[in-house]
């Protein structure tokens, strides 16, 4: 555990420093200039767009935070070789790896939590009644962050390019938003081979449908099972994708 938190100390104050600064300038640009713009709407209307595309926002940049940093996270190292001085030391290669993702993760809810304190402070000043709902979809979204990073990880163990690392991440993180479409299709297929392929596909890209929380803010009762269900299955399947990054890591020769 104290390899961990120390690899894990080290990662996050690494992006802090790389990353995260710049990210959360460049949102807190777009998100002040959007609430400007917004000023013309007026009344309920303003609020609930300006809520809708902060939210949007928040999670779209710590995704794409989250997928090159993650992608990038052992495939730097590994390909400068500086993982060498790592590994000659008394850490296992997991406790690196758990250590490298834990940290990341950090760092990207660090910057979550600073763009969401940004984009609330700007809804109060825009006369906005907070309620559990904004603080549960904050939570949704830093699933998909979570899943999003095993699954980066994963591609960057087992591709050792970062193109087609990138690549299959966002093709993953895409297709997660359709899960339910493509179930529909493979039910309404008739050939065995794309109802095959439709089930495979839904079953393996996680469903980040399950996640979205703002586009069922209205709806009365929707966070009763449904919240600890998604953390649940955002648990499973990051568990399944470290577990074969681990297995792809351990079998890895440098």
């Amino acid at each position: 555990m104290k390899n961990i938190l120390s690899i894990a100390r080290y990662t996050l104050v690494e992006n802090i420093r790389n990353k995260i600064f710049y990210v959360l300038v460049f949102f807190g640009i777009i998100i002040i200039a959007a609430s400007l713009l917004l000023v013309a709407l007026g009344g309920e209307q303003q609020i609930r767009v300006l809520l809708d595309f902060g939210l949007a926002a928040i999670e779209f940049f710590a995704l794409v935070t989250v997928c090159f940093a993650a992608v990038n996270l052992a495939l730097e190292e590994m390909q400068s070789k500086t993982i060498y001085l790592v590994l000659t030391r008394p850490v296992s290669r997991a406790h690196y790896l758990i250590g490298r993702y834990a940290g990341l993760l950090a760092a990207v809810y660090s910057g979550m939590f600073l763009m969401a304190l940004l984009h609330a402070g700007l809804l109060v000043f825009n006369g906005f009644e907070f309620n559990l709902r904004y603080p549960l979809a904050l939570l949704l979204s830093a699933e998909k962050i979570t899943i999003i990073g095993s699954v980066a990880l994963f591609f960057s163990l087992f591709s050792s390019s970062a193109i087609s690392s990138i690549s299959f991440t966002v093709f993953f993180w895409v297709l997660g938003h359709f899960s339910e479409e493509i179930r529909y299709l493979g039910n309404k297929v008739t050939y065995l081979v794309p109802k095959i392929v439709a089930k495979i596909a839904y079953y393996t890209i996680p469903n980040l449908q399950y996640f979205n929380l703002r586009d069922f803010w209205d709806v009365p009762g929707i966070t009763g099972g449904w919240i600890p269900a998604a953390i649940i299955y955002g648990m499973l399947y990051s568990v399944a994708c470290m577990t074969l990054s681990l297995w792809l890591f351990s079998n890895k020769e440098f």
